[in-house]
């Protein structure tokens, strides 16, 4: 079995390695899979098996004619002490720390992200509705919050939700915003007192509140100088090699050639409905994975010639517009695009077994860009590369619950974790997902292996 110099393996000819049991295997190499195995190095013997021929999943970047693209925005936003100093000791000079630039697109009008505190830019016919509509619910104090949509409204009133929280959410999605719960809101949307929105209306500068106003992203590299850092610290990775089927009561998985490996320990981070579905789980449970829904992600990145925009990212909630985001490379680090040019990114989300026509819909941005003045021409395009992530955001639909209870409820009898973004079904942030991947490791730790 030839090692490469970046301790990475290839998978292919070199089964006859795994005749023994592994103590502990690690499926995937996103964030949570690499820090769970940077804690576990040296102390517990693993393998990570990686089914693309790159580490990183999603947190990974692309250069293209001198431009790096990652897969949309990957940015890290740092609050926790244990993964903050992680993340600074890998990176250390190689970080940049930014103050957040986000915009709202409205019927041409900018408007200052988060949307329902920053209603002055509106026109005073919307910024009145707004504000009016808000006072309405904050004064009713209704309770009946038993899905999003609910929950929008009693929050932020009907305008507020018209103009924004409605169309941008269906956009993100794609998901009906009544069939979806209210468990994944967090600190995702911010949630104002009565003040601050009447401040965020009749003055301009309100400060920046969310889970993002501050967050930290690699000078040079792109994301995948992150990933590419922790994965050098790690001896055992099996790239090329997917997983097809887990058999719980063997403990064993079979590769995509066949091969079989035995293992003591489990650390799942691949989609978890990907993962129950290939497997012999009780048919309960897979009808449980069944249930769990996610959308596809398109993402049209483009090397451009240099524009005059400076923020990190607009939302785009109006149904003109097919896309819901128009992100920036450029303005997270210059070093992303060669001199005088710029790195975009724009993102539309389908239902899980949506498609569309890719070309099309390029074609049709490229129009909204001139038309948004983000680009002049076609010549000012250098260069596009089209990906897509198959498992976007995860649904909370009012099912989700039930479902993941009886999967984890499953999997905890089988003493295997499920463990990340896509490995525990949830929405969250690159910085959860290393601390998922801690906590993974500090569980293994416990243990006699």
């Amino acid at each position: 079995m030839k090692r490469r110099r970046n301790k990475l393996h290839s998978g292919k000819n070199k089964r006859s390695s795994w005749s023994k049991e592994i103590v502990i295997v690690i499926i995937g190499s996103g964030l949570t899979a690499l820090s769970a195995g940077y804690k576990l190095e040296g102390r517990k013997d693993f393998v990570i098996f990686e089914k693309e021929k790159r580490v990183g999943g999603l947190a990974t970047s692309i250069t293209k004619d001198n431009f790096i693209f990652d897969y949309s925005g990957h940015l890290l936003h740092l609050r926790w002490n244990e993964t903050k100093k992680f993340v600074f000791d890998l990176l250390k000079e190689n970080l940049l720390k930014l103050n957040r630039n986000a915009k709202i697109y409205l019927d041409g009008n900018y408007v200052n992200y988060p949307f329902q505190i920053n209603l002055y830019n509106l026109p005073l016919n919307i910024k009145s509705e707004c504000v009016r509509d808000f006072l309405k619910a904050q004064l009713n104090k209704r309770k009946d919050s038993k899905n999003f949509r609910c929950w929008a409204l009693n929050t932020f009133g009907k305008s507020i939700c018209k103009y924004f929280m409605f169309p941008y959410n269906e956009k993100l999605f794609s998901h009906p915003l009544d069939k979806m719960s209210t468990a994944w809101l967090g600190n995702f949307v911010p949630r104002p007192d009565i003040n601050t929105v009447l401040k965020g209306a009749y003055q301009k500068n309100i400060e920046n509140i969310g889970y993002n106003p501050v967050f930290y992203y690699p000078k040079y590299g792109g994301i995948k100088s992150l990933t590419d850092k922790i994965a050098s610290k790690i001896k055992k990775i099996e790239t090329d090699s997917e997983i097809v089927f887990t058999d719980f009561k063997k403990r064993t998985l079979t590769l995509k050639d066949g091969t079989k490996i035995k293992f003591k320990e489990l650390i799942n981070t691949a989609p978890l409905k990907k993962f129950i579905l290939n497997s012999n789980a009780p048919d309960s449970v897979i009808d449980a994975a069944k249930k769990l829904r996610h959308n596809r992600i398109y993402i049209i990145n483009m090397g451009i010639k240099k524009t005059y925009f400076k923020e990190h990212w607009i939302y785009f909630p109006q149904k003109r517009f097919s896309f819901y985001r128009v992100g920036f490379y450029t303005n997270f680090s210059k070093n992303l695009a060669p001199y005088e040019n710029d790195s975009i990114y724009i993102e539309i989300s389908t239902e899980e077994d949506g498609f569309i026509n890719i070309e099309k819909a390029t074609s049709k941005i490229i129009k909204n860009l001139k038309e948004l003045k983000i680009i002049k021409n076609d010549d000012d395009i250098k260069t596009i590369l089209q990906t897509q992530a198959e498992f976007g955001y995860v649904i909370y639909d009012l099912e989700r619950e039930k479902s993941l209870k009886i999967i984890f409820d499953y999997l905890k009898k089988q003493n295997v974790i499920s463990t990340g973004r896509y490995g525990g079904w949830k929405y969250s942030f690159m910085e959860e997902n290393i601390k998922d991947g801690f906590e993974a490791a500090d569980i293994l730790f416990k243990k006699d292996l």
